[in-house]
């Protein structure tokens, strides 16, 4: 089941050049752990996804049941 996303505005607080950089960082981090962690499930999902759309687009039995000539 997919989930709704909604997007919430935010009131981000103005903050330095600086600090801004580093948030950015931190953010990109965090990201690439996550993705380095959730990978293998991730490929997982993708493969099966890919596999059920190839079986709703191959027939499950041919055209016609004789062969040509």
């Amino acid at each position: 089941m997919k989930r709704a996303s909604i997007l919430m505005p935010m009131m981000l607080p103005r903050i330095s050049d600086q600090a801004a950089v580093q948030l950015l960082d931190i953010l990109e981090q965090l990201l690439a752990s996550v993705r380095h962690h959730y990978a293998p499930q991730v490929h997982r999902w993708q493969r099966r996804q890919r596999q059920a759309e190839l079986r709703m687009h191959t027939p499950a039995t041919p055209l016609f049941g004789d062969e040509p000539f």
